[in-house]
C-alpha cells in the first residue's frame, strides 16, 4: 500500500467515525475472560481494536500484525498518541493465510508458540486467506483455554455483501465460520452491532469465540 493511499484509509477512518466506534464496541463489549496478559490483533489494519484492548486491559501487552508495513507504523503512532508505553506495543509483518509465522520489526523472524495468547482480535480479514478454515483452526491454536478470539466480521446485509464484493472479500458464511470454531472447541457468541454504534454497524457484525477451558 503506498503511502497516499495508506493515508487516505486512515483518514477515512477516523473521518467516517469507524475507529471512534470501534473503540466503543471494545469499550462496552462484556468479557468473561478478564485476565488479559497478551494480545495479538491479526491484520491490524489501523488498530483500532487491538490499541483499544491495550487501553481496557493495562497490565496486557499487544502483538498487532498486518501485511502492510504502513499499518504498523500507524499502530505504533496511535499508541503513543494515546499515551500506551511503547513496550507494551509490538509489531511484525504476516500474511492471514499463516497467522503464525511473523516477521518482527525492526527485525527478526518468528514462529508464534500454541496456546499463547489470551486474546485475539480481527476485523474482516479472514476472508483474504487462501484457506480460511485452516487459518480460523491457526489462530484458535494460539489461544489459551478460556482465552478468546473476537472477530469482527463483515455482516451478511446488503451493505456489508456490496462493501464486501467491492474490495474482493470473500469471508465463509457466518454460520459456516461459527460451527467450525465451535467444532474447535468453542463457545460463541454472534454480536449484532445496534445503532449507536453507526457507522460500524452498517457492515460489521462480531462473532465472540471463547474456548473452553481444560477439564
Amino acid at each position: 500500500m503506498n503511502f497516499n493511499l495508506y493515508n487516505s484509509y486512515s483518514w477515512a477512518m477516523n473521518f467516517l467515525g469507524f475507529d471512534r466506534q470501534i473503540n466503543r464496541f471494545v469499550d462496552e463489549l462484556s468479557l468473561e475472560h478478564q485476565d488479559v496478559q497478551r494480545v495479538l490483533d491479526v491484520g491490524c489494519g489501523t488498530g483500532a481494536m487491538g490499541v483499544q484492548l491495550l487501553v481496557r486491559f493495562p497490565d496486557a501487552t499487544l502483538l498487532a500484525t498486518d501485511i502492510q508495513e504502513r499499518f504498523l507504523q500507524g499502530v505504533l503512532s496511535n499508541s503513543e498518541t494515546r499515551g500506551l508505553r511503547q513496550d507494551r506495543v509490538s509489531v511484525g509483518l504476516s500474511d492471514i493465510t499463516k497467522p503464525a509465522e511473523v516477521e518482527l520489526l525492526p527485525g527478526g523472524v518468528t514462529s508464534l508458540e500454541m496456546e499463547s495468547f489470551d486474546l485475539i482480535s480481527v476485523g474482516a480479514v479472514i476472508g483474504y486467506s487462501e484457506d480460511q478454515r485452516e487459518t480460523i483452526k491457526a489462530l484458535l491454536s494460539l489461544i489459551k483455554p478460556g482465552g478468546l478470539l473476537l472477530n469482527l466480521e463483515m455482516n451478511e446485509h446488503m451493505v456489508g455483501r456490496w462493501t464486501s464484493h467491492r474490495y474482493e472479500y470473500d469471508a465463509l458464511p457466518l454460520t459456516e465460520m461459527a460451527a467450525l470454531m465451535a467444532e474447535e472447541g468453542c463457545s460463541v457468541s454472534r454480536l449484532p452491532l445496534s445503532m449507536k454504534y453507526f457507522p460500524v454497524n452498517m457492515t460489521r457484525v462480531g462473532l465472540l469465540a471463547a474456548k473452553k477451558r481444560l477439564s
